[in-house]
């Protein structure tokens, strides 16, 4: 115990807020969209709920800035520990409407804690649910806090008073990435950046999908999954054309969305993507802390969607191909840094106005982020579940999120949508899949 109480007490009570915090702390600030990222785990087994308990404690030592509240008073920004009785606890989900009402609750990251854990019951195993903020981490962010939650609770059935290292000095600023790169890359990247800002407004509109308007009332996740024996195909179909399984899934989207919301074949078929710039740049592929660590880039096919999957394809592939030879990522990501020399009330009008006028400008991309494959033992709680998924953030419309990401031989698809949009939803999503070859 009183190894307990000593590493405690080295954890501070506050902690810089970094440039992926401010930027997404004027995100919601400026009322874009609800910031909650959630992995959903289907386990044929049954959790031990007291031992659930006490890593979900631990974990708020392990990674402090979980149990912390972002703070912001003025020009001082900061992440404000949480008394251990504010960090809340494990929400014991009665039945499936709990536990769907409960998916589709947000964390507000300026009370606090940064994550929620939710678990519902049946005769054929638990289900669970972890929902982090996003102003505190991505969907690989999302990753090391699973893996953190899972390995405490799997070592405190073997050692009961285990007492994990606190992480205080994890690096969780987009520096950790621009310290990997040389001085001289910067002429490049800045010159990526004004051909990217061209290609953004060449055509001017973008197409997107008519979606009503956002409903908070009433909305939901819609997922699609793609069995191992599809994906197989899927995949084989990739590698026998020289393209990754995200160029065939960009290709897919793209296709779809031109035969959706009456296409006048002027505006461009245009998606934002991100990168997990972690397993670009950074040796370890993991990142210091718990942080925003991603990028974006774009794939346009202008007003051209090709005459087939196969001429699609190819063009995507193409530029997806040319962008990962420089510096894959950076192109707006270099700006980062300057967010921390702009007053926060500044930044805020900086990004509501921005989302003003793009939304005028009817140049709003679509996003499709792909988290990547779902390890097994970082979703292990004594065994590892049988299936596994992530959900995405919201942004409102005109904007829309897509999340893929991949467990075992499973392609998972989901989106959140509100009530008005659910049919227009279903039908796009279910014609991307149509799309995928194979």
């Amino acid at each position: 115990m009183a190894n307990s109480y000593m590493k405690r007490a080295g954890i501070p009570e506050r902690f810089p807020a970094v440039d992926g915090d401010l930027i997404l702390s004027s995100a919601i600030d400026a009322g874009i969209g609800l910031f909650t990222i959630n992995i959903e785990m289907v386990f044929r087994h049954t959790l031990d709920r007291n031992r659930l308990v006490q890593a979900l404690y631990l974990i708020f030592d392990a990674q402090p800035i979980l149990g912390c509240r972002m703070v912001i008073k003025d020009r001082d920004i900061f992440w404000a520990r949480l008394n251990k009785k504010e960090w809340g606890s494990l929400y014991l989900l009665q039945n499936n409407q709990e536990y769907e009402k409960f998916k589709t609750v947000s964390i507000d990251s300026r009370s606090g804690p940064q994550i929620m854990v939710g678990l519902y019951t049946t005769p054929e195993g638990d289900t669970l649910i972890i929902k982090a903020s996003h102003q505190v981490g991505d969907g690989g962010g999302l990753h090391d806090i699973t893996r953190e939650l899972s390995c405490i609770y799997n070592r405190l059935k073997h050692e009961p008073h285990y007492q994990p290292e606190p992480n205080i000095t994890g690096a969780r600023s987009g520096r950790q990435i621009m310290h990997q790169i040389p001085w001289t890359a910067l002429p490049v990247i800045v010159a990526n950046f004004i051909k990217l800002s061209w290609n953004n407004s060449h055509p001017k509109a973008t197409h997107i999908l008519p979606l009503a308007a956002w409903q908070q009332a009433s909305w939901m996740y819609k997922l699609r999954h793609i069995p191992p024996e599809r994906t197989a195909r899927i995949v084989a179909y990739g590698k026998k054309n020289q393209a990754t399984l995200n160029d065939v899934l960009i290709s897919s989207y793209l296709r779809a969305l031109a035969q959706m919301g009456g296409w006048d074949g002027t505006s461009a078929l245009r998606l934002q993507l991100t990168v997990d710039l972690r397993a670009w740049y950074l040796q370890t592929k993991r990142a210091g802390g718990i942080c925003n660590l991603s990028g974006f880039e774009y794939a346009n096919l202008g007003t051209d969607p090709g005459k087939d999957f196969n001429s699609t394809l190819s063009r995507v592939t193409a530029m997806i191909k040319e962008r990962k030879a420089s510096y894959f990522g950076l192109s707006e990501t270099c700006l980062a840094p300057l967010v921390t020399l702009i007053p926060y009330p500044w930044l805020v009008k900086l990004v509501d106005n921005g989302a003003r006028k793009k939304a005028m400008q009817k140049n709003v991309p679509h996003l499709l982020t792909n988290t990547g494959r779902i390890p097994p033992e970082i979703v292990s709680f004594d065994q590892p579940p049988f299936a596994a998924w992530l959900l995405p953030p919201v942004l409102f419309p005109p904007c829309f999120v897509s999340l893929v990401s991949s467990y075992g031989e499973t392609i998972s698809l989901s989106v959140g949508v509100s009530r008005d949009s659910y049919a227009l939803v279903d039908v796009f999503l279910d014609k991307m899949i149509s799309e995928l070859p194979g």
